[in-house]
């Protein structure tokens, strides 16, 4: 069988099979060359990152715990205790209710000598802490602020506040 000749026909067929594929694949490819653009439309032109947010500047300072010198109340120490006890006013539910206990509030003294920041550090009833934080929200401003290195900083102050039944 291997000297048997090949058909010319055979051949032939052979041919126009392949011819036709090879021009089909010609096309493809030629046709896709020319919907390529050019490099410089390629390009993207990618915008720039937006710029960050902005940082928040805390212009607070924090209230100090030690200072040089302590915030004075105007008639001293005593003029503090005397101003709590005269405008506190003892809840009725409370009185009812025999509770008493002794309120530790916390409040800033502003550079201004204005009380902010009040907080109840050890309280005893929600009645007896609001009313806490009502009587030292109403307390008048220092004389003079807390002062460190000879400027004036906020300083934090600590008052118990004791409510006693007779």
């Amino acid at each position: 069988m291997m000297t048997k000749k090949r058909s010319r026909a055979l051949a032939n067929f052979k041919l126009f099979m392949v011819l036709p594929v090879i021009a089909i694949v010609l096309i493809a490819f030629s046709s896709c060359s020319q919907n390529k653009k050019p490099a410089e439309n390629l390009t993207e032109i990618v915008p720039p990152p937006p710029p960050p947010p902005p940082v928040e500047i805390d212009t607070e300072i924090t209230p100090f715990v030690q200072v040089d010198v302590m915030p004075e109340f105007p008639g001293g120490d005593e003029a503090i205790l005397k101003y709590i006890f005269e405008n506190t006013n003892y809840p009725e539910s409370a009185k009812t209710n025999g509770i008493q206990g002794k309120v530790i509030v916390r409040f800033a003294v502003d550079t201004d000598g204005s009380v902010k920041k009040i907080s109840v550090l050890q309280g005893v009833d929600p009645e007896l802490d609001k009313e806490a934080v009502r009587v030292v929200s109403s307390l008048p401003a220092f004389e003079k602020p807390g002062i460190v290195d000879g400027k004036p900083v906020p300083v934090w102050y600590m008052l118990p506040i004791t409510f006693a039944l007779k």
